[in-house]
């Protein structure tokens, strides 16, 4: 501890490279999951008709007084949520990459969560790539693969020696 800092309140440890790394690969992660977002909200509002269509049949076998512009404005709000909760979620994935650039060892805890469940949903992907048709499934897919990717080589860096040095020492 420098002699000039107040006590309790250590200097920051400079942040190793391989942690800005880290905070850059989590930053195209977080990138790619909005434009898969966009990708998928354009496609389901060019087939929201057809959507609203399936949703109308199941609807209208338990409330038949329920009509078809009703279920279609149900599915346009679906719609305008999910891009919102999804905009959402990457500011707050923002917020964490913030930190972990900052050693908070909580923040590693949660990206590494975060990089699990994008490892294991792009083995999904990659399980029924066969399956996949129409070019915005394949980009979507191809985008959750390479998501899995950088997601797995964040979470590396953050485990090496001098990156978790740096996490144990800044840990609040």
């Amino acid at each position: 501890m420098n002699q000039w800092s107040p006590p309790g309140h250590p200097e920051p440890a400079n942040t190793p490279p391989d942690v800005h790394t880290a905070c850059q690969l989590w930053w195209a992660v977080i990138g790619l999951g909005v434009v898969r977002l966009i990708a998928g909200a354009v496609d389901r509002f060019l087939n929201r008709r057809q959507l609203a269509k399936d949703l109308f049949d199941q609807v209208r076998a338990q409330q038949p007084e329920a009509s078809l512009a009703q279920v279609e404005l149900v599915v346009s709000v679906m719609q305008v949520l999910m891009v919102v909760f999804g905009l959402a979620l990457a500011v707050g994935a923002l917020a964490v990459v913030h930190q972990l650039r900052r050693g908070r060892l909580w923040a590693r805890t949660l990206l590494d969560v975060a990089a699990a469940v994008l490892v294991f949903g792009a083995i999904g992907t990659m399980i029924g790539l066969g399956g996949i048709q129409g070019v915005v499934a394949m980009v979507t897919g191809a985008v959750a693969i390479l998501q899995a990717v950088l997601a797995g080589g964040a979470l590396f860096l953050c485990r090496r020696s001098e990156s978790d040095t740096f996490f144990r020492t800044n840990a609040r």
